[in-house]
């Protein structure tokens, strides 16, 4: 019987089997890699990318910043000025309220009445001065109340002084504006 050796044709089967899948695990392995290396540089640049926009937002919010900045500087100078607008247009009143009283106290001051003081503490004035006598003091309040209606007209001394070796009648009076 002749026999045929049939294993070196199967051994080279097996070593070409073998060698194909190594192949293929090769070619798998290399193309896996390629893959993945395109996928990582792709990640890479979307990175630098996000990273550069983050960068450009962060510049655009410090200038947000810097012109947030003036303008709370402006609207704190507006306030300042708006205050001292303010305060000036109280002057202004207070002016001319002031002017009117001293025109309505010299209006009613008779002849013979003398103001050494008139002072002002929130809504009293309070005169003192020297008259030719109690008649005069009491016409002068008089006139006050007449001219200045609304106020409060009060007579708190009334004594007889000497000035000048003249006897003179020495008074205080209080006036209180309405509110």
């Amino acid at each position: 019987m002749i026999r045929i050796n049939l294993l070196p044709v199967r051994v080279a089967k097996k070593k070409e089997s073998i060698r194909q899948q190594a192949s293929v695990v090769g070619l798998s392995v290399v193309l896996l890699l390629l893959v993945l290396g395109i996928v990582y540089f792709s990640i890479n640049k979307k990175v630098k990318e996000i990273n550069e926009s983050i960068k450009t937002e962060e510049k655009n919010i410090a200038q947000l910043d810097k012109e947030i900045g003036e303008l709370k500087n402006i609207e704190n100078e507006k306030k300042v000025i708006l205050e001292k607008l303010n305060i000036v247009r109280q002057l202004e009143v207070n002016k001319r309220r002031h002017i009117k009283m001293l025109y309505d106290i010299a209006v009613a001051m008779p002849e013979r009445v003398w103001i050494e003081t008139l002072k002002e503490a929130g809504q009293t004035v309070t005169i003192t001065g020297f008259a030719a006598s109690d008649d005069v003091v009491a016409d002068f309040m008089r006139s006050l109340k007449g001219i200045l209606g609304a106020w409060n007209v009060e007579l708190e001394i009334v004594e007889q002084k000497e000035k000048e070796k003249m006897k003179l009648a020495g008074f205080t009076i209080r006036l209180e504006r309405p509110k």
